[in-house]
């Protein structure tokens, strides 16, 4: 067990771990509210006016920022208690769901978002689909770890 005062804090207060989750969600929620409007302007169900690629550009500041309190907030729960975590189910699938979403991000909806309109239709709107699902995926897991073992 950590000894570090906010680890402490978190852990053994009444409202410290109540409070950083709520953080962790509030991250979660920046994060994907961004991914989806840029996922459903991709597969041309939203906000047509502007191109996929200048949307990313719009929104990254808050990607960015709500991704920066999910995986920091994220860690403070995770090490607090750890044991609680590592022997959970959901947490791993989580993991997995969030290793792909990161890979698939990074790999394949950013350069869709770049060349949107160079390839068929129908590959945007599949790496559309594939992001939202990875991604709510991760987020389905997470809230499996409460009631599932």
């Amino acid at each position: 067990m950590s000894t570090w005062a906010p680890v402490v804090l978190i852990r053994d207060s009444k409202y410290g771990m109540p409070a950083v989750q709520s953080v962790h969600l509030m991250g979660l929620t920046m994060f994907l509210a961004t991914i989806l409007a840029i996922d459903l302007r991709l597969a041309g169900l939203g906000l047509r006016e502007l191109p996929p690629f200048a949307l990313w550009r719009q929104l990254r500041r808050w990607m960015a920022t709500g991704a920066t309190l999910s995986i920091l907030s994220g860690l403070l729960i995770f090490v607090a208690t750890p044991g609680k975590y590592l022997g959970s189910y959901p947490f791993r699938i989580k993991m997995a769901a969030l290793g792909l979403a990161i890979l698939f991000h990074f790999l394949a909806l950013r350069r869709s978002v770049a060349s949107a309109g160079a390839r068929p239709r129908r590959v945007e709107v599949i790496v559309a689909w594939l992001s939202l699902t990875l991604w709510f995926s991760v987020g389905w897991a997470g809230r499996a770890i409460a009631f599932v073992p």
